[in-house]
């Protein structure tokens, strides 16, 4: 009962599997016990291997993952089709979906999709080991090719490497005298992989705009500091604009070391205090002279910090970033407390429980949203370090990834000890480069720019040393 019951959840997939068997068919539908057989087979593929991919984080979290990869099924099937009809078995007609899941997805989803569309494709034709050989093949080649792009140029790869697995195929059947015609194929194979990247290219902005499901490739764009969003950061608010930057270089390093996904981490780093656009005097890295917060009731200034993160989420749907980016700016703080505003109402005699001075999450629900949590928390205590030392800075680290960890703010992000203790290994050696001390320059006698500027017959005073110039311009 509870497998029917898991089965009827998924309707929408076998109603996608359906209507792409029948695409790929058409118009020439295979007898009903036939169909029927191929579609049951088919079904019970697409739920044992992609929709348990479809299970994962952070697909789960959002549907637009399932749309993307149901709607590029059943778009694909119908090119497939034509593709297949018009010039053959050797012009790699699924390569197109498999590149554009592998620039928007990961490794492993796109491999189930190769695999899944390799058995459909071959129940459009005429069933042989030769065809559906070179089908999984192909199509494998493309999925494992076509992740981690990081470059538009790049989508030459899986091309390439799809076509080589043509051609590979198409030589051995010719001298294992299957019917194939070399001079024909040999074109298609050569040429097809080439315009579906082609293709694939110009589909992608609007896929990633109408799903807010971003590649590699427009994460690393978003992230050139030319986004409105953060110009607004740097000129309302540069302390914060610092303070993000220090975090994507320490959540950047950290995904990397553990095999999460770095342009992530980093891009969503930019943005993940982006509401502090709005009352930035408000906070800690920002304020100059006198704290606001001293004046404020406690619950007052724990609402006021609390608004930067539903109008940072405001912000995101605003300006269309992608949705994991758009997780990160609540799930930065998941559910803590905010301990300095909680401390200070106790201490003013006010009877209130810790909930009343929680963020509202959710906590980090995959690996760079809990890196960037540690990341933030990180760089936020490391401001009040003394004379940073290696060893200081090492403790530091630990204490703040132990703390977090120990508040269960991790449970649900997918990061194991080991992996959090190479995030702290990796943060500890971030900061060390970042913060550790430059030699001491030799002083040489400098003239004064802004007096020669004023007065080019001016002479320097022999009295008059180089330190004390120096300091007047300074």
């Amino acid at each position: 009962m509870a497998l029917i019951n898991s089965v009827w959840k998924k309707w929408y997939h076998l109603l996608a599997v359906l209507l792409s068997l029948l695409l790929v068919q058409l118009p020439n539908l295979h007898d009903p016990a036939r169909f029927l057989s191929e579609y049951v087979g088919l079904a019970a593929l697409w739920l044992a291997i992609v929709s348990a991919e479809l299970d994962r984080k952070p697909f789960s979290l959002h549907g637009a993952y399932s749309a993307l990869v149901l709607s590029t099924l059943v778009v694909g099937s119908f090119v497939s089709k034509l593709v297949l009809r018009r010039f053959g078995i050797f012009s790699s007609p699924f390569f197109a979906p498999i590149l554009l899941l592998g620039l928007l997805t990961d490794r492993k989803l796109t491999i189930a999709v190769a695999v899944f569309s390799s058995a459909l494709l071959i129940a459009s034709t005429e069933p042989s080991s030769f065809g559906f050989s070179l089908f999984l093949i192909s199509n494998l080649v493309a999925a494992v090719a076509s992740s981690g792009l990081k470059k538009r140029l790049q989508v030459v790869k899986p091309a390439f490497f799809t076509t080589l697995c043509n051609v590979s195929f198409l030589l051995l059947g010719f001298f294992s005298k299957e019917k194939v015609v070399l001079d024909r194929n040999l074109l298609l194979s050569l040429f097809m992989p080439f315009l579906f990247s082609v293709v694939d290219l110009g589909l992608l902005p609007f896929v990633e705009y109408a799903s807010l499901i971003y590649s590699d490739i427009d994460l690393v764009e978003l992230g050139n500091m030319n986004h409105p969003l953060i110009k607004l950061l740097s000129l309302r608010a540069p302390g914060t604009y610092y303070h993000s930057t220090i975090v994507a270089n320490l959540a950047e390093a950290a995904a990397e070391k553990i095999g999460a996904n770095p342009i992530l981490a980093r891009t969503a780093a930019y943005f993940h205090d982006v509401g502090k656009v709005k009352r930035p005097y408000f906070y800690t890295e920002n304020i100059q002279d006198k704290n606001p917060h001293d004046e404020l009731n406690p619950k007052l200034s724990h609402l006021i910090v609390l608004d930067h993160v539903k109008y940072g989420q405001e912000l995101a749907r605003r300006h269309r970033l992608p949705l994991l980016v758009q997780d990160v700016i609540p799930q930065h703080h998941g559910r803590r407390v905010q301990k300095y505003f909680y401390h200070k109402a106790k201490e003013m005699g006010e009877n209130l429980s810790e909930d009343e001075f929680r963020y509202i999450g959710p906590k980090p629900q995959f690996k760079e949203a809990g890196i960037i949590m540690l990341a933030d928390s990180v760089e936020a205590a490391f401001r009040s370090v003394r004379n940073p030392t290696a060893s200081r800075i090492k403790s530091l680290v630990e204490e703040i990834v132990s703390g977090i960890y120990n508040e269960r703010e991790l449970d649900e992000s997918g990061l194991t000890l080991k992996d959090l203790e190479a995030v702290a290994d990796e943060f500890a050696r971030v900061l060390l480069s970042m913060f550790k001390s430059r030699i001491e320059y030799p002083k040489e006698e400098i003239k004064r720019v802004i007096v020669l500027a004023e007065n080019p017959n001016h002479k320097p005073n022999k009295t008059e040393s180089p330190d004390r110039e120096n300091s007047e311009n300074s």
